[in-house]
């Protein structure tokens, strides 16, 4: 049975009995970051050549929420689904991040009791009408 090549600085040997081509495990092989980098090469290759959205889950839950309001920006803003699990991630990030950067009066965007009344929800109408 073979081991791993590796030895930690204490003189310790790696006690790993999968080991791959060079001698060495795979978390010890000298030749896996290497590898590793071809393999993200490649698919970032194929992810343009397809195409392929974008991996990040936070631009991928704004694109369904623009999607599900018929790709209009303020729709989503007043997104009358208040039950969705995305409501409050709609805008594409954490809302703390959200009212860091449009201001205080952003929160008022994220009460859902202003939303959840039945109200006619208006993209037009402002913040401070939508509140109950």
């Amino acid at each position: 049975m073979k081991r791993c090549k590796f030895i930690y600085k204490d003189g310790k040997k790696c006690y790993s009995t999968y080991v791959i081509e060079d001698g060495f495990c795979f978390n010890h092989s000298p030749s896996k970051g290497e590898k590793l980098k071809a393999i993200k090469k490649e698919k970032q290759a194929l992810a343009k050549e397809f195409k392929l959205p974008s991996p990040n889950p936070m631009k991928q839950i704004r694109l369904n929420c623009m999607d599900c309001c018929g790709d209009r920006v303020k729709a989503v803003k007043f997104c009358a689904s208040v039950n969705c699990k995305l409501w409050y991630l709609r805008f594409g990030c954490l809302p703390k991040a959200y009212v860091r950067n449009e201001g205080k009066e952003a929160a008022k965007l994220f009460n859902k009791e202003n939303f959840a009344r039945g109200k006619c929800y208006d993209p037009r109408m402002l913040v401070e009408e939508m509140e109950v």
